[in-house]
């Protein structure tokens, strides 16, 4: 089996049944369905990567996907597969196609401009199975860190203060979104 992305193909294969519900909770975040269930798979202490923000902590996770519904009207869930090549003990990729529908600036109108998102995420777990990092790479493009140099450094360090920034607006309780 094999699935296509920005950057070719990739092989895949099937879940497990224990990963499947881990996978099924995690695109309830990424559908704008936030819940505790889908937020028990993370280590208090877990680490969320974007393009846009480095999130720190478990609330810091939450409150970047409870503010989710704040800008979309819908996001769908158009592909998404286990890269069998990246995946193994205790980290497992996934080969995410997520399509985003804005909310609109116009009155009276509830959508806005759309946006496909073909994503590498990749979840690494702990000991006990709980995911400790969570990494999404828009267009399998790796994020950029302070491991890149000067502009790696600055983009760490704006993308630790939009998280911030998030997590200061945003409830980390799903209940008030």
């Amino acid at each position: 089996m094999t699935t296509h992305s920005s950057k070719g193909t990739h092989a895949t294969r099937h879940s497990s049944p224990s990963e499947k519900q881990l996978i099924d909770d995690i695109l309830l975040l990424y559908q704008l369905k936030p819940s505790e269930q889908a937020y028990a798979h993370y280590a208090p202490s877990a680490v969320f990567h974007d393009p846009v923000s480095i999130a720190q902590g478990l609330d810091s996770i939450k409150s970047q996907f409870n503010g989710m519904p704040k800008l979309f009207a819908s996001s769908i869930t158009e592909k998404c597969d286990i890269l069998s090549d990246e995946s193994q003990d205790r980290k497992l990729a996934l080969n995410l196609t997520q399509r985003y529908i804005f909310k609109s600036i116009i009155p009276g109108k509830s959508e806005g401009m759309e946006k496909t998102v073909n994503s590498k995420v990749t979840l690494w777990m702990n000991m006990d199975g709980l995911i400790e990092k969570h990494d999404e790479e828009w267009d399998h493009e790796g994020n950029k860190s302070g491991d890149d140099g000067f502009m790696g450094k600055m983009m760490q360090a704006r993308k630790k203060v939009d998280a911030k920034l998030v997590e200061k607006t945003v409830s980390s309780d799903s209940n008030k979104i």
